[in-house]
C-alpha cells in the first residue's frame, strides 16, 4: 500500500472519528496535531516552490498563541512530510511569515483584522494555511477546522489554494463537510 493511499485511509479514519470535544482541548489538538501530520500528503506544491530544494526541511509554522502545547512536536518527532524532515517554528507577528520559509501556517485563534492581514500576505505564495476558527474559510484560510456534533470536520477553499499554486487531492476534497470554490 503506497504512503499516499495509507496517509488517505488514515485522515478518513480520523475524520470519522467521534471527538468528544468537551472533554477537553488536549484531545482535540492532539486530534488537529494528527491531521497536520497527514494533510500535506494530500496537497502537490508548485515545482517552482522551495518544497522541492531538496536541502530544506519541510516548515510549520503556527502564529499566534501556541494552542497545541508540546502535542504538535510529539506527533511530527521522528516524522518526514514530502520526504523531508519536519521543523516548527512559532511566529508572532505576521512581519514573520515571509522569513520563516513556512510550507504550512497554522494560524490560532486571532483577531479577524490579523487574519485579512496573514492572508494578505500568505494567500499568494504556496503556504497551506490552517485554522480552527468559523468564519477562517470564507476569510481564505485554505483548511478551517471546526466541530460539528462533537466531530472534527474540516472545509477546504477551494478558490484560494488554487490563488496560492496549491493542488488538493480529489479524495480529500470527498472528506471536506464543505467545500467553498
Amino acid at each position: 500500500m503506497s504512503k499516499r493511499k495509507f496517509g488517505l485511509i488514515l485522515l478518513f479514519v480520523f475524520s470519522a472519528w467521534v471527538t468528544q470535544v468537551q472533554a477537553g482541548a488536549s484531545e482535540e489538538y492532539e486530534l488537529k496535531a494528527s491531521m497536520i501530520r497527514l494533510l500535506p500528503m494530500h496537497i502537490d506544491w508548485p515545482e517552482n516552490s522551495d518544497l522541492h530544494d531538496e536541502l530544506k526541511p519541510f516548515v510549520i509554522a503556527v502564529i499566534g498563541k501556541n494552542p497545541f502545547g508540546s502535542i504538535l512536536g510529539e506527533i511530527l518527532k521522528k516524522t518526514t512530510l514530502k520526504n523531508k524532515k519536519v521543523k516548527i517554528r512559532y511566529i508572532s507577528g505576521v512581519e514573520d511569515i515571509a522569513g520563516s520559509g513556512c510550507h504550512l501556517l497554522f494560524i490560532s485563534k486571532i483577531s479577524k483584522k490579523k487574519l485579512s492581514e496573514i492572508i494578505a500576505v500568505a494567500g499568494d505564495k504556496p503556504i497551506l494555511t490552517l485554522a480552527d476558527r468559523k468564519g477562517c474559510a470564507e476569510m481564505g484560510v485554505h483548511i478551517n477546522f471546526l466541530v460539528k456534533e462533537n466531530k472534527l470536520r474540516f472545509e477546504i477553499n477551494r478558490q484560494a489554494l488554487r490563488q496560492s499554486g496549491l493542488m488538493i487531492n480529489y479524495h480529500l476534497l470527498q472528506l471536506a463537510d464543505r467545500i467553498i470554490n
